[in-house]
């Protein structure tokens, strides 16, 4: 149950009230006129300031016809009025009225101006109860002394007031920096010191917040090297011996710290910092090396990298013993042709860096490096080895996506992928080239390799060999094949034997392994001789008489595309079967036949191709092939002018066939040149 606060004035109220409905009765009246206090209202009781009917706080429920607004009014830390706006900043104060200039309470007043910030994000406030507007204003720029004008625009109930510009001006306060001082003036190499100051405006030598500061130094770096004061003017930074590059401070370093808008009043210290000291050393090379040998014809020689560290950075100026813990007899490291412990001073960022020289012999090396002023403190040097030597005659092959493709359509691809590794099996160097001609169609004329393989693209086109069969060769220079007598790893003309000697080559465009200069064939030339050359194959041509005894040739790999048309050339399939006998339904008769892609029977039907068979009868007819590729293989056995008989042959056999059932055997050559045959046989 809730009480009345006036208890006793609210009875004598009623009591007056009851009296006064009497009185008027017995006046003459026949009723008493009863006026109920309208919904929401106080019941006549006095106001609160408060109201809903767009009134102010005196006279609820009066509505408002005009807002009023002061001219602003700007006070400095000390109360005084001012038009000047230092970096201790000002406060900005308008009061709000109504049309009778009374106080109006949650006004929102809008502070603009500029040159400064104010003390909400977007400048606005509401008014108290006595209808003022105070806000906080400092400037954008501590440096700017430029003169502006503020305004202040009021807003309530849909009204508006705004104020007369006030001009004002900036101003920087001279501001001096007291009680610099550095937690610690001696540091070991790496280490750090607090520093800690204050900001003092020297005119009225007081502590003056929001005052930016800016550190810098000889060598080093700050966790924060611009700072704004605060609480009583207080700035505090860490200072870092270590510079933005990672690398460590020694000796005496200066320290300066600078008042942004007063920077004659900057201050400086000095630090003592302790000398480096190198502590660990580690292998900082992270790829694989893999070097070429001396032989190879590529760049034979590299570098690897060690850091020399203290207090975990890095350290300059530190001598570092270098040395081979194993490599081949003929390797070498630092400078070319030095083999013993050799000194190298790490550089600015600790770096040690070590040159690499191999020789002719292939094998793993293993680099030691260690720190002159404590030899137990060393690191080694990880995968590092000579393998890598040219391309060699034997060790180079071509692959393809596929080798019978359409001749009847432009543009039927396949992907070459030359494969080359030195006389030791390992990847030629990156970079190798590798050359393609072609007598037909179109190829890339040559690919760079990566890990020892690069490839080309062959599309078929004009112009299209008559004998639908297309001779491309691969070349690349490198090294003929030898038997290393005196296993010295480098070939010694005299010495070591040549297992097959190559000279010139040509392109075997009719496939009979001899070079026809009457038939125009293409021809490369290297114009040697005084040797015996092997004799020409298929994948290796080479022309008698252009052979010499030296160990660098230009090396050859050679094979056949086949271009087949769209429809098959059968040999051997019948038009008509015999019926299986009657008296044993089951007892299957065999069919052998062969599918070809050209008329000259010398090329399959283009990879890809698909063969399939069913039947057609009133009976239990059933067909199935029993040996062949019902998908003509991506690479077929292309000899010299022939095609294997096991890519092209096939076989089937029927059950249950009687007279007027069928065998239907289907095609499907494939895309680019999609075509669909149908050979249909008659069981008689």
């Amino acid at each position: 149950m809730s009480y009345s606060p006036h208890p006793f004035t609210f009875k004598l109220f009623q009591l007056t009230a009851l009296t006064l409905a009497l009185t008027l009765a017995g006046c003459g009246g026949d009723s008493v006129d009863v006026i109920t206090p309208a919904p929401g209202g106080n019941g006549g009781q006095p106001g609160t300031g408060g109201g809903n009917n767009n009134g102010n706080g005196n006279n609820p429920g009066m509505p408002i016809s005009a807002v009023n607004i002061t001219p602003i009014a700007l006070t400095d830390t000390n109360g005084n009025l001012t038009r000047i706006i230092t970096s201790a900043g000002v406060s900005a104060k308008v009061t709000v009225t109504d049309n009778k200039r009374e106080p109006i309470g949650n006004a929102l007043v809008t502070f603009e101006g500029d040159g400064v910030k104010f003390g909400t994000s977007n400048g606005a406030v509401l008014t108290n109860e006595k209808g003022e507007a105070v806000i906080s204003v400092k400037p954008l720029d501590n440096t700017n002394t430029g003169s502006y004008q503020l305004r202040a625009t009021t807003s309530y109930n849909n009204l508006t007031a705004t104020t007369d510009s006030y001009n004002f001006s900036l101003q920087s306060i001279q501001v001096v920096l007291a009680d610099v001082v550095l937690s610690s003036s001696s540091l070991e190499s790496g280490g750090n010191t607090n520093i800690t100051l204050k900001t003092k405006d020297s005119t009225n030598n007081i502590f003056q917040n929001d005052v930016t500061v800016n550190f810098d130094t000889s060598c080093g770096t700050f966790d924060n090297k611009s700072m704004v004061s605060s609480n009583q003017g207080d700035i505090t930074t860490t200072y870092k011996a270590i510079d933005n590059n990672g690398n460590l401070c020694e000796g005496n370093q200066t320290i300066t710290a600078t008042p942004a808008n007063n920077p004659a009043n900057k201050r400086t210290l000095t630090v003592n910092i302790a000398s480096v000291e190198a502590n660990s050393i580690i292998y900082s090379t992270m790829d694989k090396v893999q070097l070429g040998s001396s032989t190879s014809g590529s760049s034979i020689s590299s570098k690897i990298e060690f850091i020399v560290y203290a207090n975990g950075r890095p350290a300059a100026n530190q001598a570092v013993e270098i040395s081979k813990t194993y490599a081949p007899a003929d390797f070498s490291f630092v400078k070319l042709n030095n083999r013993p412990t050799e000194t190298v001073i790490s550089n600015s960022q600790g770096r040690v860096v070590v040159n690499l020289y191999p020789g002719a012999l292939p094998g793993p090396v293993e680099i030691k490096a260690a720190l002159r002023s404590n030899p137990n403190i060393f690191a080694l040097s990880k995968d590092v080895s000579v393998a890598t030597g040219r391309a060699v005659q034997n060790g180079f092959s071509v692959s393809v996506t596929k080798n019978v493709l359409a001749i009847g359509t432009d543009g039927d691809t396949s992907t070459f992928t030359a494969a080359l590794v030195d006389r030791v099996g390992n990847p030629v160097p990156d970079g190798t080239v590798v050359s393609f001609i072609s007598e037909g169609g179109r190829v890339t004329p040559n690919c760079s390799t990566k890990a020892g393989a690069c490839s080309v693209e062959f599309s078929t086109q004009n112009p299209r060999p008559v004998d639908s069969r297309v001779t491309v060769i691969a070349y690349v220079e490198g090294e003929k094949q030898y038997i290393d007598v005196n296993a010295d790893n480098k070939y010694t003309a005299g010495i070591d034997i040549l297992t097959s000697n190559i000279g010139d080559f040509f392109r075997d465009d009719n496939e009979n392994n001899r070079y026809d200069q009457n038939l125009g064939e293409f021809v490369y030339r290297r114009g040697a001789s005084g040797a015996t050359c092997a004799p020409s194959s298929f994948n290796q041509p080479n022309i008698p008489g252009t052979c010499d005894n030296g160990l660098a040739a230009t090396l050859r790999f050679q094979f056949v595309l086949g271009l087949a048309s769209d429809t098959p050339v059968f040999t051997g399939l019948p038009t008509t079967l015999i019926a299986n006998s009657a008296n044993n339904l089951n007892m299957p008769k065999m069919i052998n036949f062969k599918m070809f892609g050209n008329s000259e029977q010398t090329v399959s039907m283009p990879s890809g191709t698909t063969i399939s068979i069913a039947t057609e009868g009133a009976g239990e007819c059933k067909a199935e092939f029993t040996n062949g590729n019902l998908t003509v293989p991506k690479v077929v056995n292309l000899g010299n002018n022939t095609v294997s008989t096991s890519n092209v042959s096939y076989g089937f056999s029927y059950t249950g066939c009687q007279k007027n059932d069928k065998i239907k055997i289907t095609v499907n050559s494939p895309a680019p040149d999609a075509t669909t045959t149908t050979k249909t046989l008659f069981v008689q």
